[in-house]
């Protein structure tokens, strides 16, 4: 498939979630609308989100104001003036307006997707009513005097304590109940394997610690999607499909052999909005054919050279 790789657009969204604000910048390279916005954003299979950044140029005071940590935003690239989502997230980091004598620039960092990576293990307790037994003092009147005298008595308390789940429990059940429990949204799973537990699990530690864990022993893999925390088969068929032959590269691709064992190869090429981790490739070139799995790569622009390069993985 040959990618049409003329008129690009590019579009910033940054919303204040607490106002409603927001503010859009975007380029299409006419002479009211030519603000040279270079970025770069990264995607991967890892339980954190990837860090990005959008660098802006010559923008008014009010609008270079405007931007603040914990903003969403939102990035859309396409070589056509419809928009294709290539990232959302949350603001991390504005960097100062920079000034070289002649552009002013400034440079915003965001993560893709939340980050849930600090939240903690006692998100995991839940309230139980447990029966406690006790004693207590009491006077009798023994032989004409009193005399204190010890006796058991039963107690009910509400206690914290990590929730168990029971033998039978599939794993896919075991990671949505940790996931719900903790405030974890999961937007797709999707799990190669989902056995059943054969002993009663109890849910202790830090919650996405446990779910990299779980998905593990499922033979599936985390990855953020544009910003949407899934959880997919590596080797499912269900996945989009993009073709890529010689006419769509901007180099032959090249080879890497992992630490693992496990051989890669790296592509680069016109940037195609719709490549993110996990979709599925087909390579038609000469030099390299097969079906493949995007595992890493990134988006990036440099306001003239917009480009995809990215880690494939054999299906």
């Amino acid at each position: 498939m040959t990618w049409a790789t003329k008129n690009p657009h590019t579009w910033l969204v940054i919303v204040d979630r607490k106002s409603g604000k927001r503010m859009e910048i975007y380029n299409d390279e006419t002479p009211n609308h030519d603000f040279t916005i270079p970025f770069e954003v990264n995607f991967s299979d890892a339980a954190t989100p990837a860090v990005n950044t959008v660098t802006l140029y010559n923008i008014s005071k009010k609008h270079a104001s405007f931007p603040k940590k914990g903003m969403k935003i939102y990035l859309y690239f396409n070589w056509g003036s419809s928009k294709k989502l290539i990232c959302e997230g949350y603001i991390t980091k504005v960097d100062s307006t920079h000034h070289d004598g002649v552009t002013d620039s400034k440079v915003l960092s965001f993560t893709e997707g939340t980050n849930y990576s600090n939240v903690k293990a006692n998100r995991l307790k839940v309230k139980k009513k447990k029966t406690v037994h006790k004693h207590k003092i009491i006077k009798v009147t023994e032989k004409g005097h009193y005399k204190n005298k010890r006796v058991p008595t039963r107690e009910t308390k509400t206690v914290r304590s990590n929730k168990t789940y029971k033998k039978g429990t599939t794993y896919k059940a075991l990671i949505q109940g940790i996931a719900s429990q903790c405030g974890i949204k999961i937007d797709r799973i999707q799990l190669h394997k989902n056995p059943a537990l054969t002993r009663p699990y109890t849910a202790k530690g830090k919650p996405l610690t446990l779910i990299k864990q779980l998905v593990q022993k499922t033979e599936s893999v985390i990855n953020y999607r544009k910003g949407k925390f899934e959880i997919i088969d590596p080797k499912s068929e269900k996945r989009t499909w993009i073709d890529i032959d010689d006419q769509d590269l901007v180099q032959p691709p090249s080879n890497n052999e992992a630490d693992n064992g496990k051989e890669t190869w790296e592509i680069t090429t016109p940037l195609i909005p719709d490549i993110t981790v996990g979709v599925g490739i087909n390579m038609k070139s000469k030099y390299l054919k097969g079906r493949f799995y995007v595992k890493a790569g990134q988006h990036t622009s440099d306001g003239e050279n917009p480009q995809t390069q990215c880690s494939l993985a054999a299906m």
